[in-house]
């Protein structure tokens, strides 16, 4: 049994509404199933609203009720009467801590008369889910973050340069000039891991069959192999930052002034330093593949979505 919004482990499932009226006249059997767009496990725990209208001869608007969820998880049923016969649309709204808003609409006519039998299947439609636009609490904050990440991300990038060019003449940059650099490194990381945690987009990965379940999410092994590669450079980023520093601060033996500016600098920041600046380019690198593959991702979600029966 999946717990709520097993698909996105602190953040919110994308749900896909499948519904269905079953029987046949007035009285019918509202059954809703509720699956993640990622994974396709069941969505349990959410609220979802049905809303009944007829459409023709006239209009006409039932009060909205809630449609409760059975033994089986992410299946809600609700037995319905519609009062009289006409064209009917029931519109779902899902709502709820766990899952993005969304809607969809399912057409039930009712006629008078009880149609001649026909098969039935037991199978809810996929219907047309529309996700809710609206910027929650949660995206302002994610929002927030990545643009602390990105002020620290710029603030370390012009303290590379500044330390390349500082460590030529080094009073200043070890007195203070190090510190201020370095401190740009544990919020880069720290943010970084808010990142993995609440804006990927499905839970990540780490049993073997969780890595197999993947292939079922778009592009889903690629993005978590770009993910622990930036994971990795940024505990990299971190032990040679903090190495850097160390060495930074305290009176190094560096080369001959006759050296050069390039033996120097080397000299300067040692095996650690030289490793250090290697991570720029690496973590943007990854960082950009990421937020590629992010896009690829949910663009295939929508096409596969849409292919659906």
């Amino acid at each position: 049994m999946a717990g709520p919004a097993a698909a996105h482990e602190g953040g919110k499932a994308q749900p896909r509404i499948a519904a269905q009226a079953r029987g046949s006249g007035f009285n019918r059997t509202i059954v809703v199933r509720l699956n993640d767009l990622d994974s396709g496990d069941p969505i349990s725990g959410a609220n979802v609203k049905l809303r009944a209208e007829m459409t023709r001869p006239h209009v006409m608007t039932l009060i909205p009720r809630t449609v409760p969820e059975t033994k089986r998880p992410g299946v809600y049923s609700l037995p319905y009467t519609f009062v009289m016969p006409g064209d009917w649309k029931a519109e779902f709204e899902v709502t709820g801590p766990k899952v993005v808003t969304a809607k969809a609409d399912l057409d039930v006519p009712v006629a008078v008369t009880a149609p001649p039998p026909t098969a039935q299947t037991n199978i809810p439609t996929v219907l047309p889910t529309r996700l809710e636009t609206s910027i929650s609490e949660r995206d302002w904050v994610s929002m927030a973050v990545l643009w602390l990440h990105g002020l620290a991300s710029l603030g370390w990038i012009v303290g590379v340069i500044v330390m390349a060019i500082a460590l030529s003449v080094p009073q200043w940059y070890r007195s203070w000039g190090a510190w201020a650099h370095w401190s740009a490194v544990p919020i880069i990381v720290a943010t970084g891991i808010y990142n993995l945690v609440y804006v990927t987009p499905f839970e990540v990965a780490v049993t073997p069959s969780a890595i197999d379940d993947l292939s079922n999410v778009p592009y889903g092994r690629a993005y978590e192999a770009i993910l622990l590669v930036k994971l990795a450079l940024f505990v990299v980023l971190l032990a040679t930052g903090t190495m850097v520093l160390m060495r930074t601060i305290r009176p190094q033996v560096v080369a001959n002034a006759g050296a050069g500016p390039v033996r120097t600098l080397i000299a300067a920041l040692g095996p650690p330093g030289v490793v250090y600046l290697l991570t720029v380019p690496l973590i943007l690198a990854a960082a950009m593949a990421l937020r590629y593959v992010h896009i690829l991702s949910h663009v295939a979600e929508v096409v596969n979505n849409q292919l659906l029966p």
